[in-house]
């Protein structure tokens, strides 16, 4: 018997010396001093390794400056078991390597950073965000009712879609559109909602999966992936998929009642626009235009837009605050009487192109009904026409999606706390660089 235990230890020792380790590395710039969320899906991470190599996932390490660093992997594709579709989460507060070996090794066991309680709503509170909680109703619309202390509605129905065209659309046959309709998820018309799964709490995040489709726009499909970071950060991967075609004027993902339910007086802050249409046919800048409207400010040397959150400017035609405006790195509502505010951040900002049929065909900016929302918005109106510089635009044409089609929309939602206007745009702005700085070499 001893003789077989020491074979077995040698085999074991020599297993482990012949065993190969690979890494790559996470790069990262750490602005603010709050950990950077970091989400790698297992197929992006297979190929950077070498989709030859063996890999064992119970051997993967996470490390930040030579210290190891808590990780997850979710079953985002809801399969049940690791495979290509499911996401690599992790904190870091620098640039962080994961190795793997083709060998096994102990596994992730780490304690949870966040709590969940009841179904409906699934109620997650963060243990390191002090105040950070997240309300999850059966829906599968994440709201945030709580950072430090202000315990209200910060934001609601983050990552619901609005989307309208014509569902009955022969354009393929007559050039006829049909009856055009509008929706949102919870309309009654609108998506189907098919399941939400909220996935188990772990030392970085939770994540909930949410399916909608819908029977009137046959073949459109949205798949919501939210992962609410124990840092007070929500992540939302929104995507949108045809199975059929579709001509669609709108096709939007937003967050509504972002703190103006806690605070009327919250203020609107974000950078000055690349490009507003409005500007564009006044024959002014963007700042310009926002500067005859005393709503811009200076901060570190740099101009950025600032107004309250409930006033809609005098817009210069519709009703919304700005509209047909190009989609920016980040925007914000920030109530200085609470000194809390909640932050939209991209993760790409999408280019201005030259041409503005293919720039409205594309993602633009709209703030309205105090709701951020960004995405498709075609309908051009009757003054289009009356201004030179947009008289040649295509007057309210749909985009044509085919079969097999689709959109993505990726964001954060971060709640934070500021002792100022000033200082709720520099976080902003930071942390949006962050977010957009993650990348794996």
């Amino acid at each position: 018997m001893r003789r077989t235990v020491v074979a077995i230890a040698a085999l074991a020792l020599c297993a482990a010396a012949f065993a190969e380790t690979r890494s790559v590395t996470v790069n990262l710039e750490a602005r603010t001093g709050r950990p950077v969320p970091v989400s790698v899906d297992l197929l992006t991470l297979r190929d950077a390794i070498g989709a030859e190599f063996p890999m064992d996932w119970t051997s993967l390490k996470v490390t930040v400056d030579g210290a190891e660093v808590p990780y997850q992997i979710d079953d985002v594709d809801l399969n049940g078991r690791i495979s290509a579709g499911d996401q690599l989460g992790f904190l870091a507060s620098g640039p962080a390597t994961i190795e793997i070996s083709d060998g096994p090794g102990e596994g992730a066991d780490y304690e949870p950073a966040l709590t969940v309680e009841g179904e409906d709503p699934a109620v997650i509170t963060s243990t390191l965000a002090e105040g950070f909680v997240v309300e999850v109703p059966a829906h599968g619309l994440a709201r945030v009712v709580g950072y430090g202390d202000a315990q209200a509605l910060l934001a609601n129905e983050i990552g619901i879609l609005r989307f309208s065209g014509y569902p009955e659309s022969t354009w393929w046959a007559n050039e006829q559109y049909g009856p055009h309709e509008e929706y949102t998820n919870l309309e009654a018309g609108g998506m189907r909602h098919v399941g939400t799964t909220v996935l188990p709490a772990g030392p970085a995040r939770v994540t909930v999966v949410a399916e909608y489709a819908s029977d009137r726009f046959v073949g459109l499909k949205q798949r919501l992936v939210t992962h609410v970071w124990a840092t007070g950060d929500i992540e939302v991967d929104n995507a949108v998929t045809f199975a059929g075609y579709l001509d669609m004027m709108k096709l939007q993902s937003m967050a509504t009642s972002v703190m103006t339910q806690a605070d009327l007086d919250s203020v609107h802050v974000l950078p000055v626009f690349r490009r507003l249409l409005w500007a564009d046919q006044l024959g002014i800048t963007a700042e310009e235009y926002f500067a005859e409207r005393d709503a811009t400010t200076t901060v570190d040397g740099e101009t950025y837009l600032s107004f309250p959150a409930g006033d809609a400017l005098s817009p210069l035609y519709w009703g919304a605050t700005y509209i047909f405006a190009s989609a920016e790195p980040w925007r914000a509502n920030f109530s200085p009487n609470l000194g809390v505010g909640i932050a939209e951040l991209a993760y790409e900002t999408p280019e201005v192109v030259e041409d503005y049929d293919a720039w409205l065909s594309g993602n633009t900016w709209v703030f309205e009904s105090q709701e951020f929302r960004t995405g498709v918005f075609k309908w051009t109106a009757d003054e289009f026409g009356t201004y030179e510089a947009t008289a040649g635009i295509t007057p309210s044409t749909p985009n044509h999606y085919l079969p097999g089609d689709s959109a993505r929309f990726h964001a954060a939602y971060s709640a934070f706390g500021a002792g100022s206007t000033e200082d709720a745009i520099r976080f902003a702005r930071d942390r949006q660089a962050e977010l957009a700085s993650v990348a794996l070499e």
